[in-house]
């Protein structure tokens, strides 16, 4: 329960979500034309899960943000199907983010370009 690890560990400093994403290729070369994904729970649930086992491997072991204190994550389902995780991570003393440009080094947003996405840049 992440209310009884702040107490110990402190508030946590990373929020990270992860959500299956139906046109992944990984999900997309084992359907038939005709396929939907939404149909393929099995499919979606692993390839999800892979990413999920991968994102896990490069946060707690390779520790790409820093030695984790502790952590907690939840798998949820969307009304459509799609697995999401949703990740609190506290990180050690010696890893924390405190400043503003700590934060623009591993958080990046982006306005989709015009000439190559004129869908996403519509929408911004």
């Amino acid at each position: 329960d992440a209310m009884a690890l702040v107490p110990k560990f402190g508030k946590p400093d990373l929020f990270i979500t992860i959500t299956c994403n139906p046109s992944w290729p990984e999900i997309k070369e084992h359907m038939l034309s005709i396929d939907e994904a939404h149909n393929r729970p099995d499919l979606l649930a692993q390839v999800f899960h892979a990413k999920l086992d991968f994102l896990k491997h490069q946060l707690f072991k390779i520790e790409i943000f820093g030695p984790v204190a502790t952590y907690t994550y939840v798998v949820e389902f969307q009304k459509r199907g799609l697995p999401h995780a949703h990740f609190l991570v506290i990180l050690e003393v010696g890893s924390k983010l405190y400043f503003t440009e700590s934060y623009d080094k591993i958080v990046s947003a982006e306005i989709p370009d015009r000439t190559t996405n004129q869908h996403l840049f519509s929408m911004v």
